[in-house]
């Protein structure tokens, strides 16, 4: 769910987050009883699934497990921060270009805690007067549940939304309800996908991921990504945005292959809005990780994972 909020509401807010409100401070002991914390990284435990997370590396996602397993792209080397990790960003890209905003991107987040959950707020960027911060609590068997706030700190109003980007490794397949778009690239090369029944499918192949960047866009439907590799599940869950709601050049879903098999981005982004000086939103995305039941793995045909899936689902008020 995305909302906006009013400018008296985003100044208490912030005011109790940077003077520490509750329990919150750095230290491991006051951590709620799901995350511990290894130095600079926090480490959240849900039934099965471990995710990791590093507050001074733009509070993104570092590591997600099942049982052992890891989904995303491993850290190979810290520096190369646009290879790696889940990141927060603000739709229309174009507002800012190439690279990502260090300051919200990969820059230090303050840590508190708040109750039942860990909470991240970077600093706010000079040049777009964005703050953000990103919360995280479980939700559920495997469930882990993710709150973003973009609040608006600057002097005009500004149009936008919410982004999630996950870099998965070179491999496996990303699928999806077709939404009322039709299948886009923008200045990319496109990929190779399919339309299976009521879904738009992505199976990865490094023999067609080459010269250039490949790159799908698309709106969905019912508010749903997933990502299955190994017997393992990915699934997003978020509100559904209606088809031609998003920023300009943008769409609900989307779908990156780096040339050089470096990961694939899964991407997801809510409806454009108007936030006036002060004023913030919050949107709402839940995890779900999952080892596939062994028929299932065993027969992983579209329609079979598609009814898993929904299965799943219902995190996230509609």
């Amino acid at each position: 769910m995305i909302k906006r909020y009013s400018l008296i509401a985003a100044l208490v807010l912030a005011t109790l987050a940077m003077t520490g409100c509750g329990k919150g401070n750095e230290e491991a002991a006051d951590l709620p009883h799901f995350c511990t914390q290894d130095g600079s990284r926090l480490l959240i435990k849900q039934g099965k699934v471990r995710m990791e997370i590093m507050p001074k590396v733009g509070g993104r996602i570092s590591s997600l497990k099942y049982a052992g397993h890891e989904i995303l792209v491993p850290i190979v080397d810290l520096d190369k921060v646009t290879d790696w990790g889940t990141v927060l960003w603000s739709s229309p890209q174009s507002d800012w270009g190439w690279p990502p905003i260090d300051v919200l991107d990969n820059k230090p987040y303050r840590l508190t805690t708040e109750d039942d959950r860990v909470v991240l707020m970077s600093e706010i960027d000079p040049r777009t007067g964005y703050q953000f911060t990103k919360t995280y609590r479980p939700n559920g068997d495997d469930r882990i549940l993710i709150e973003y706030r973009i609040t608006n700190h600057s002097n005009e109003s500004k149009n936008l939304a919410p982004l999630e980007v996950t870099r998965l490794p070179s491999s496996g397949s990303l699928f999806f309800p077709s939404g009322d778009s039709e299948i886009s690239s923008g200045l990319f090369y496109s990929l190779d996908v399919q339309t299976v029944d009521e879904l738009t499918w992505f199976d990865y192949d490094r023999k067609k991921i080459r010269t250039d960047h490949h790159k799908m866009m698309q709106d969905g439907k019912e508010g749903w990504m997933a990502y299955v590799d190994q017997g393992y599940l990915l699934v997003k869950e978020f509100s559904d945005s209606p088809a031609g709601t998003t920023a300009k050049g943008e769409s609900e879903i989307e779908i990156f292959a780096h040339v050089e098999h470096i990961f694939i981005e899964m991407k997801q982004q809510a409806s454009i809005q108007t936030l006036a000086p002060g004023e913030h939103l919050d949107w709402v995305v839940v995890w779900h990780v999952k080892k596939l039941p062994e028929d299932l793995a065993e027969n992983p045909t579209p329609q079979a994972l598609a009814a898993y899936v929904r299965s799943l689902l219902g995190s996230v008020a509609r």
